[in-house]
């Protein structure tokens, strides 16, 4: 397409008139019917303004449209960038998981670990201060208390891990 087609057309998507756009560009009317029929070419000024009006780059109104339709096959296009950003949240919350199920396997490591002690100083304290000398802890297996933890730890270690490879796989 020629540059006065692309000025025509555009002016038409517009929805312009001839002497609209002429006196928006501060031109006659038959100077701007001119450069639509390709009798004679607008001035650089007159170029920039057009570009400008229409919001268009002056690639796109003075390069032929071959050249533009590569580079438009070169550029980014809104799909690839919503598929990058789909990408980015899903590993995003594929971190994100991992560390809060790492965090939890620790706090209920903690937790376990807390409350085994208290008991024994529980256990210290009434075995002291009982009247009676036999007295048996309550048996309860610590050790079970420790499994939610060991679970969750192995479930946030393994996200930070698939996290860590498909990063690696994207670069």
């Amino acid at each position: 397409m020629e540059l006065g087609e692309k000025i025509c057309h555009l002016r038409k998507l517009s929805g312009m008139t001839q002497e609209q756009l002429a006196e928006k560009l501060n031109v006659a009317r038959q100077t701007l019917s001119k450069w639509e029929n390709g009798t004679s070419m607008p001035d650089v000024e007159s170029v920039v303004r057009l570009s400008f009006l229409f919001h268009t780059s002056l690639d796109e109104l003075l390069l032929e449209e071959e050249r533009h339709m590569e580079e438009e096959k070169t550029q980014i296009t809104l799909a690839d960038m919503m598929r990058i950003n789909a990408h980015s949240r899903r590993m995003n919350l594929l971190l994100c998981g991992g560390l809060v199920f790492l965090a939890i396997g620790i706090l209920i490591a903690v937790f376990e670990k807390m409350l085994e002690t208290t008991t024994e100083n529980l256990i210290y304290i009434l075995y002291r201060y009982m009247a009676v000398g036999e007295f048996q802890a309550p048996p309860f297996n610590y050790e079970a208390l420790l499994l939610p933890a060991f679970l969750a730890g192995a479930v946030g270690a393994v996200l930070c891990l698939c996290y860590a490879v498909m990063s690696r796989k994207k670069k």
